[in-house]
């Protein structure tokens, strides 16, 4: 793939992740509908009209070729060594964490409890572990996507699992900005399917609404966290009273 078609391509899943149609972009820009399509079919974007649309989306050029940059394929699970790596030292744990979600390493070693020696130490480590590849004056470029899937019985899901679960799920889900429903009912399996599809979709929607808001300042995005659980299930009280 160019690099012309993958930023093109960044930019429709930013439109997606937005929520936006070419007819309410045309609608934003002074161009119809017909006109939208035929510049993303045609890759006949000048400048001025490729900032308008990046003006339109909050974005800049060079969150624009970030998110393009950051989105080309790396692995989504790491090796068991990498996987034990960081699941032996949580300070590096951390650091990691915070440049897949953006950070530089400036900003870590202001906003964090670790001093510009021990940033050094991590990135060289990571550099060292083939996590990222580690440039002049501490620029990093990441080796994995940044949603990162860990190995089933693997040492990262040992050491934290029960401990992200527990903490998750401890609050009472009370504020307007957070939802916990719990819903059972019987579905055949080209329903049960249907969810999963859809479960997939929904995850990779928000990895990319993360994406795109990385290139915001700090104070302009929060933590989040989504977690979804389905399976095939039967409720122990109900089968206490099944006849048998």
């Amino acid at each position: 793939m160019s690099q012309t078609t993958q930023l093109l391509s960044t930019l429709k899943k930013c439109l997606k992740a937005k929520g936006m149609t070419y007819r309410q972009l045309a609608d934003k820009i002074g161009l119809s509908e017909a006109s939208i399509k035929r510049l993303f079919s045609e890759q006949t974007f000048s400048l001025n009209r490729l900032e308008e649309i990046c003006n339109v989306l909050n974005l800049n050029f060079y969150d624009l070729a970030k998110i393009s940059a950051d989105a080309l394929d790396g692995p989504s699970q790491l090796t068991l060594d990498q996987e034990r790596a960081l699941s032996e030292n949580p300070k590096l744990l951390v650091f990691f964490y915070l440049l897949l979600n953006g950070r530089e390493p400036d900003s870590i070693v202001r906003d964090y409890d670790i001093s510009e020696k021990e940033s050094l130490q991590f990135l060289l480590q990571l550099d060292k572990n083939k996590l990222i590849e580690l440039y002049p004056d501490n620029k990093v470029r990441l080796l994995t996507q940044r949603s990162i899937t860990w190995r089933k019985n693997g040492p990262m899901r040992a050491t934290y699992e029960k401990k992200i679960n527990d903490e998750f799920l401890s609050s009472p889900f009370d504020l307007a900005e957070e939802r916990l429903r719990f819903e059972t009912g019987k579905l055949s399996d080209g329903s049960i399917s249907v969810m999963l599809n859809k479960i997939d979709r929904l995850f990779k929607e928000y990895n990319e609404l993360t994406e795109i808001d990385k290139a915001l300042p700090q104070e302009k995005s929060r933590n989040t966290g989504l977690m979804i659980a389905f399976r095939p299930w039967v409720f122990s009280m109900l089968d206490a009273y099944k006849r048998q």
